[in-house]
């Protein structure tokens, strides 16, 4: 059921993905032309770069899912969990798996306690969704500081504000 779930996200952020591009490149396509102000293209930036975010965070979650769907698989071979049977398994006493959102992975359960993630999820996935999320989000800040602070200077120093 998890993996439904987490399907049904993927399509979600496939939609929010082409939502941010399509917004972004008209407003820095806007800005290009001089119909925009410079707030409005950064912002058209900063959407640019949560829409990369949410792209690489949706292409991790589709190999969890597909690690999920793996390890859910029942029948003939099953246990220990397939996706957990990475080099050196044979050693390791593999009691069970979860799966880790933030950051996104597929960490599998040994009988000692112990966990270790079993690489489904590309390594540059998490750094990257990170790095796209952090400068979307330094784009926005520094696009509304740039609208607060074009506001304030084109009004004058008798006009009050309420």
């Amino acid at each position: 059921m998890v993996w439904l779930l987490s399907l049904l996200f993927v399509v979600v952020l496939a939609a929010c993905g082409f939502g941010l591009v399509g917004y972004g490149f008209g407003a820095v396509a806007d800005g290009m032309a001089g119909l925009r102000e410079p707030p409005a293209v950064l912002r058209g930036i900063a959407a640019l770069a949560g829409a990369c975010a949410v792209v690489v965070y949706a292409w991790g979650l589709l190999h969890v899912v597909g690690a999920l769907l793996e390890a859910e698989d029942g029948g003939t071979d099953s246990a220990p969990v397939r996706s957990c049977r990475t080099p050196g398994w044979e050693a390791r006493d593999i009691s069970g798996y979860h799966v880790s959102f933030v950051p996104l992975g597929f960490v599998c359960e040994t009988g000692d306690g112990g966990t270790y993630d079993n690489g489904d999820v590309p390594g540059y996935v998490n750094p990257a969704a990170a790095v796209f999320a952090l400068a979307g989000a330094g784009g926005a800040v520094t696009a509304g500081y740039a609208s607060e602070r074009r506001a304030r200077s084109t009004q004058g120093p008798g006009d009050v504000q309420l």
